[in-house]
């Protein structure tokens, strides 16, 4: 229950990567008491199902604490990038105070207090049985072709309509429950492997057995659609590699019980057809009356100053290497070092390459954690590889396609962030939160 509420809260009230959202002040809250109930009553079962990922949450809290300690003057001022700050009180004629490594400690703060949700969902999913965690399958399913309807409302109606959900968005496109487009198509990517999972999954007659791969290859056109309604031409990369690894995940089903009198069949096989065109149809005609379709062929602005940028974030990145500048410090390094002829009338709120975000702001123990964490997936990718041959009878079986559409969906957001921020998303962070479980659930049943 804890893992549904957070999560169905999340992509209603979060789907911004910004910290001035007035939702924060409901999901905050929200998030904190959860957490203390998912440690209470479900930690101890997490920590013996997923000890290896919750050390990991621990250390990038650990990390995050050590960035608002404060320190004596004789060890923040010699840090590396500390020299403007430290002119700056010496020309006021102040003594310089404690410090903590952070360059902003509000935005550091910020982004402690943001770890609540995924900590709490990662409690409260380690402790799920499997059939829980199959029903998950669904609810994440039904967000997103709910988010992909939303979308497909906002591309055909008014730019400035009541259905976007935040101010700062990219008005006239579909953006669905999220405030950016690239993230909204990001999202609705990852759901091709989680199509492929659910089908794998299913267990069931013949006759319906037939209706649910007509419904999966439907939903599989309308995401493509909806992805073009976002005007993302990261998404539709994304989309090639979602179909990709459906293919790795997909394991052809294995019906159940008796086939139904041919008249039965054949109803079912004709509903299943008329619902499929009628939605292609549908999907078909929307996309070419919105005007996404021409911006994909449009020149982008705000990439072409993401590489023009980039140098500036490099340069930042050796000014404070080793330690970093902190957590959630961009916006402020990034004004310190940006040059006139970069400077706009909007400012540069993420360096859209997370991993040198990362390395920016978390140094060299930040690149550990990297390390770390791609090592905890490249372990869960041997597992999964070793038992690709599993079929619906062993009893791993459900474990390991829902771990094999967790690593898809984490690898597709690890790709979405060297060109963006996906995962400074709430809601796409509980998202790969769950993924992350699934993977260690797999690496879990077969170290048994």
């Amino acid at each position: 229950m804890i893992t549904l509420i957070l999560l169905g809260a999340a992509f209603l009230m979060v789907g911004s990567g910004r910290d001035d959202i007035v939702s924060l002040l409901i999901w905050r809250p929200l998030s904190a008491v959860l957490l203390c109930l998912a440690a209470v009553t479900c930690g101890g079962e997490a920590w013996r199902r997923g000890k290896s990922l919750l050390l990991f949450a621990m250390a990038v809290v650990l990390l995050l604490l050590l960035h608002v300690i404060p320190l004596p003057p004789a060890i923040w001022a010699t840090l590396p990038g500390r020299e403007i700050v430290a002119d700056v009180y010496r020309a006021a004629g102040m003594q310089l105070p404690w410090q903590p490594l952070s360059m902003a400690q509000a935005r550091t703060w910020n982004a402690l207090f943001s770890l609540a949700g995924p900590v709490a969902v990662l409690l409260a999913a380690l402790a799920l049985e499997a059939r829980q965690h199959r029903q998950l399958l669904y609810v994440i399913l039904g967000i997103g072709l709910f988010s992909g309807v939303i979308g497909m409302i906002q591309a055909i109606g008014p730019s400035h309509g009541a259905l976007y959900f935040y101010r700062i968005t990219n008005n006239g496109l579909g953006v669905g429950l999220f405030a950016n487009r690239n993230h909204h198509a990001a999202f609705l990517a990852t759901l091709y492997p989680i199509l492929a999972a659910n089908l794998s999954l299913f267990k069931g007659k013949p006759d319906t057995l037939f209706f649910h791969r007509a419904m999966t290859l439907t939903a599989g056109c309308l995401l493509l659609a909806f992805i073009l309604m976002t005007g993302s031409r990261a998404g539709i990369l994304l989309a090639v590699f979602g179909l990709a690894f459906a293919w790795w995940v997909y394991r052809a089903p294995t019906a159940q019980g008796r086939v139904v009198g041919t008249r039965g069949r054949h109803r079912s096989r004709l509903v299943g057809l008329g619902v499929a065109v009628l939605l292609l149809v549908i999907g078909v005609i929307v996309v070419t009356q919105t005007p996404a379709l021409s911006r994909l062929l449009e020149t982008d602005p705000s990439s072409e100053l993401r590489v023009r940028a980039f140098p500036v974030v490099a340069d930042a990145i050796g000014n404070f290497f080793p330690f970093g500048s902190g957590f959630g410090t961009f916006v402020e390094v990034y004004q310190i070092h940006e040059p006139d002829k970069l400077v706009t009338t909007s400012y540069f709120n993420h360096a859209h390459n997370d991993f040198a975000e990362w390395l920016l702001t978390g140094g060299v123990p930040a690149l550990l954690l990297l390390l770390w964490a791609g090592m905890m997936a490249s372990a869960a990718l041997l597992v999964l590889h070793r038992r690709r041959g599993a079929i619906s009878s062993d009893p791993d079986y459900s474990t390991q396609i829902l771990g094999r559409s967790g690593f898809a969906v984490i690898v597709m957001l690890a790709l979405a962030s060297l060109t963006d921020y996906p995962l400074r998303v709430p809601s796409l962070l509980l998202y790969t939160t769950i993924a992350a479980v699934w993977c260690a659930n797999a690496y879990r049943f077969n170290r048994k």
